[in-house]
């Protein structure tokens, strides 16, 4: 009893002024900064450029800051977590309460929905992110690979958005533009927020690990771009065919999942600035560490490259049967190349499992 009554007192006297305060604020973050700087480091390593080099469509093009990172944590940090995690969790509240097939309650959702998610954006330093179209260049491109006849249309009804995938900012955005639904792997359910989301826009979940689950997952897809088509699906689907996030260099391997269908698609292309101290490209990085570095930073300069509704063409099957023995994998390579040749992308034939073998190269080599 003695000693508790002695520990009051003290606590009671310690001089918690403003000085004090932010000492220790800055203490407990400087503690913080070194864990994910340890964390980080390893993915910036220039003794480990030999591995690096292998994998130019994951690696890190950026720079690690320690005291960038001490800074960022001690003052943008917290805040932009807090608002981030309301935000998150306002919406998964809502969107998940009353009547959901009401046309007037989800309208009101999906406004909801969206403007949520663009100030989640806003929140992390994603100020304005530019929509700009290459219109020129995407109806040269176009008529080059569906024929001299196709005819550009931005508007027209699409089955499905096809997009790159190079970190989280995407998601947001293709919500607030389109209030849609993805296609995730299953461990995205055990996020509480985010599960209540994926509910309410529909997602549809795999597993990677089961080929059952990959072969339902195709069938929902199609399903699904059928349904939007016909108008008795009324919210859109948003797919990312690499399957995995890259650096924003290049585009690699796609899946076969939003083509399997022919039916028409709508291509964005995600434009990173790779001069930034810190890109938003997540590349290598556990999506949760870059996260974190990542609202450090004041701003973060990003561009979406908006193209035509893409629709495949006989001229394209018989002018480009070389790049697949079915139709579907004509139209999924045609697809690819069209959106690197206008976005200035480059192609890679790599795959989530060469990025799974990077990671595991550069942790072998850095234990």
């Amino acid at each position: 009893m003695i000693l508790n009554y002695e520990i009051i007192q003290f606590a009671i006297s310690f001089p918690f002024n403003h000085s004090n305060l932010i000492f220790f604020h800055l203490f407990i973050n400087f503690i913080f900064a070194c864990v994910i700087y340890s964390k980080l480091k390893v993915y910036y390593d220039p003794n480990l450029n030999y591995i690096h080099m292998k994998y130019p469509e994951f690696r890190r093009y950026d720079k690690l800051s320690f005291m960038r990172l001490w800074i960022g944590l001690s003052t943008l940090f917290w805040p932009r977590a807090f608002i981030f995690i309301f935000l998150l969790a306002f919406m998964s509240i809502i969107l998940n309460c009353g009547n959901s097939t009401s046309y007037k309650f989800k309208f009101i959702k999906d406004i909801i929905y969206s403007y949520g998610c663009r100030l989640i954006l806003f929140s992390m330093g994603c100020i304005i992110p530019n929509k700009i179209k290459y219109e020129k260049k995407s109806e040269e491109i176009y008529k080059k690979y569906l024929g001299p006849d196709y005819k550009i249309n931005y508007n027209k009804k699409f089955s499905t958005l096809v997009t790159n995938h190079v970190s989280w900012v995407e998601s947001f955005y293709y919500c607030y533009l389109y209030a849609c639904g993805y296609i995730s792997k299953i461990s995205a359910k055990k996020i509480i927020f985010i599960r209540k989301m994926a509910i309410y826009n529909e997602t549809i979940f795999c597993d990677r690990q089961n080929p059952q689950s990959r072969v339902l997952t195709a069938n929902k897809i199609t399903e699904r771009q059928k349904g939007i088509i016909n108008g008795s699906i009324k919210t859109l689907l948003t797919i990312y065919p690499e399957g995995t996030i890259t650096n924003g260099t290049y585009l690699i391997k796609f899946k076969r999942g939003a083509f399997m269908s022919l039916l028409p698609i709508k291509p964005y292309v995600e434009i990173i600035d790779q001069s930034e101290d810190c890109t938003l490209a997540t590349g290598i990085l556990p999506l949760h560490y870059h996260l974190i570095y990542a609202s450090c930073y004041l701003y973060h300069n990003v561009k979406f490259l908006e193209l035509p509704v893409l629709e495949p063409t006989e001229f394209m099957y018989e002018n480009y049967k070389d790049l697949g023995k079915e139709k579907w994998m004509i139209y999924m390579n045609v697809t690819k190349r069209i959106m690197a040749e206008i976005s200035g992308l480059r192609m890679s034939e790599k795959s989530f499992a060469e990025k799974i073998q990077y990671n595991a190269e550069i942790n072998e080599a850095y234990n």
